[in-house]
């Protein structure tokens, strides 16, 4: 497809690109960042885009592709997983602790769920140890986090209106209050 074709399609999918993107990104400006680039790579692949009919989910794979890039390269304190739940990594220089309301909502999940947050999302074990302690294969516990991390997530949507982890492992989101953390 020729670019000067492809351009009143790129700015018509716009506006629906950056609300995808809002909801899988920690913030609007992210949302918008990671949109433009797409726009612009999908400007640079137009030749590429063979069917003009499935113009819609060539430029959704190029966000999604972005989508991943901006988690894996600008911001390495976050991991993603497949449901979109974001998880902050604790780092030595900027520790992260749970407050009240996860790991409240924590404790209300299925005991082996609760253990798996607890001990990869919570204390940083590699999930190749939690494994190992659990007797389980890699692939069985990245199926039991995904589920939990799922699991987790609905609870706190019902509880305190977020839709990602980040904001309550950080406890800078103001929920804390209307939870009863008094830190």
């Amino acid at each position: 497809m020729d670019v000067r074709a492809l351009a009143p399609l790129l700015a018509d999918e716009r506006p629906r690109c950056v609300r995808l993107a809002s909801r899988l990104l920690p913030s609007k400006a992210d949302a918008e960042d990671v949109v433009q680039r797409a726009m612009i790579r999908a400007a640079e692949r137009a030749g590429s885009l063979e069917d003009p009919a499935r113009f819609r989910p060539w430029l959704n794979r190029i966000l999604r592709r972005g989508i991943a890039d901006f988690y894996r390269t600008r911001r390495p304190e976050i991991r993603s997983d497949s449901a979109g739940f974001d998880v902050v990594a604790d780092t030595p220089d900027s520790p992260r602790r749970p407050c009240t309301c996860s790991t409240r909502l924590m404790a209300g999940l299925p005991p082996r769920y609760a253990e798996v947050l607890r001990r990869i999302d919570v204390e940083g074990q590699s999930t190749e140890a939690v494994a190992t302690a659990l007797s389980i294969s890699a692939a069985n516990l990245h199926v039991v986090l995904h589920r939990a991390r799922r699991a987790l997530r609905k609870r706190l949507e019902k509880h305190c209106g977020v839709s990602t982890c980040g904001p309550c492992l950080d406890c800078t989101c103001g929920v804390r209050d209307r939870c009863g953390d008094s830190r």
